[in-house]
């Protein structure tokens, strides 16, 4: 199938260049082309004149299935939160969690979202739920082997042993893995993924060549326990593991040591800045501006609506932007195009795939979002990569992921909308009956007006 976006704006390279009145070529799923005046014969030609086009967003560390405990944990502690998430894991049926996984990922797509890397246990609704709506992703399951004993029964993590959970992650790689939906590799933490899990999870993902995604130094109580446990603080540890590499990817990162982000730097490993999540629950702010000036790769994520409220990765930006005015006093710590960049091309960095998405550029994956001038956050439209970054409400229009449009007039063209809101309305009543009757007595949390 050919397209071709004609007499378009265009945000092209790396360094996002604006171009005028050009038009993209797709074919076979990938750019062919972005010049003025190219033949249209043989494609089905779309009108451009009166958008703009950018890379889609990618949302470098998500959770998907938390869709259903969106605002059950307002104003209560991380440690608090989590036991929330354990609790009511319970209660989740895979359906449940694919339908409103679905909603999470439609939030996502209608702000822009193109590519996700997706974390959690359900790795098989994971990889149909993406699949449904047209999307890349790179699922990873991030287990732990380490019981926390130091909980009641009724709000403790599941845990397993070290050989099943990587048996079960190999499996589930040679089952799933494809170009669209990748399976990745990963565990949850150092406090409660044993050095054997974390090892063994690293040798699958360079086995299979492959990202490796856990979450680290995710506030003070995880670095004292990783401590506790190890000897290390967090990536101090990882670097004794030898495994700090260029295919690792690592969340949060709130609390680290000017010694760990020289570790990180010298080992091209990634750090995902999810700043709106991590202000949710008070674990501290992540060291941007002494991670981009050691050179590590950062990138954006919106962790989980059970921590944010919200699935949109394009507001972590201005959420970055603004931490980092208040803790520095100074409004050129970072700039809206990198802001742009942690968005698109270091998200593919910290998934291994800057070869194929994260720009606008010929011979890369068609993964593109068309943005309407006419929509107010555009108007007057003096510099639309800004008004992306520092303007609320700003949908898609329309979206091609490789080469496919899955996004229309600001509606999905894979999936009945109506239907599918009915049905996650249907499912969110009954969990939070069973929320009420089953988990609320064993936690703290905020429950509903």
């Amino acid at each position: 199938m050919k397209v071709l976006i004609k007499q378009t704006t265009a945000f092209v390279g790396a360094s996002f260049v604006r171009r005028d009145n050009v038009d993209i070529a797709i074919e076979g799923g990938r750019i062919t082309g972005i010049e003025p005046d190219i033949n249209s014969a043989g494609s089905t030609v779309f009108d451009g004149r009166d958008f703009f086009v950018t890379p889609g967003f990618i949302n470098s560390h998500f959770h998907p299935s938390q869709q259903l405990n969106r605002g059950l944990a307002i104003g209560v502690s991380h440690s608090e939160q989590m036991d929330l998430l354990h609790a009511t894991d319970r209660i989740k049926d895979p359906d449940a969690k694919y339908v409103l996984s679905l909603i999470a990922l439609l939030e996502g797509l209608k702000a822009g979202t193109t590519c996700f890397y997706s974390v959690g246990s359900e790795i098989e609704s994971q990889v149909k739920a993406y699949t449904t709506l047209g999307l890349r992703a790179a699922c990873t399951m991030i287990p732990k082997d380490i019981e926390a004993c130091d909980k009641p029964a009724e709000i403790r993590a599941t845990t397993w042993s070290t050989q099943d959970r990587l048996n079960t992650a190999e499996e589930l790689h040679l089952r799933h893995h494809g170009d669209m939906v990748r399976i990745h590799f990963g565990v949850c933490n150092v406090r409660y993924a044993s050095d054997n899990l974390i090892q063994g999870m690293v040798k699958l993902a360079e086995r299979y060549d492959v990202g490796f995604h856990m979450h680290v130094a995710e506030g003070d109580e995880y670095v004292k326990e990783a401590i506790k446990r190890t000897g290390h603080r967090p990536v101090e540890h990882l670097h004794h593991l030898g495994v700090l590499s260029n295919r690792v990817a690592l969340a949060h990162a709130t609390k680290l040591a000017a010694e760990e982000i020289d570790l990180l730097a010298r080992s091209g490993a990634s750090v995902v800045h999810c700043p709106r999540a991590n202000a949710y629950v008070a674990v501290g702010l992540c060291p941007v501006s002494a991670l981009l000036n050691a050179g590590v790769n950062v990138a954006l994520g919106s962790d989980a609506a059970v921590n944010n409220n919200s699935n949109e990765v394009r507001g972590e930006a201005l959420v970055a932007y603004n931490n980092l005015s208040h803790r520095h006093e100074s409004v050129d710590i970072v700039d809206y195009r990198s802001l742009f960049q942690m968005l698109t091309i270091n998200g593919a960095r910290a998934m291994g795939l800057s070869h194929d998405i994260g720009t606008i550029d010929a011979g890369k994956k068609a993964d593109v979002v068309l943005w309407s001038k006419n929509d107010l956050p555009f108007i007057p439209g003096h510099n639309y990569l800004a008004d992306l970054i520092f303007t609320d409400s700003c949908r898609a229009h329309t979206v091609f992921v490789d080469g496919k449009k899955v996004l229309e007039n600001y509606a999905s063209c894979l999936l009945d909308e109506g239907q599918l809101i009915a049905r996650a309305r249907e499912i969110s009543a009954g969990y939070y009956q069973s929320f009420e009757r089953e988990i609320r007595q064993h936690l703290r949390c905020a429950g509903r007006e």
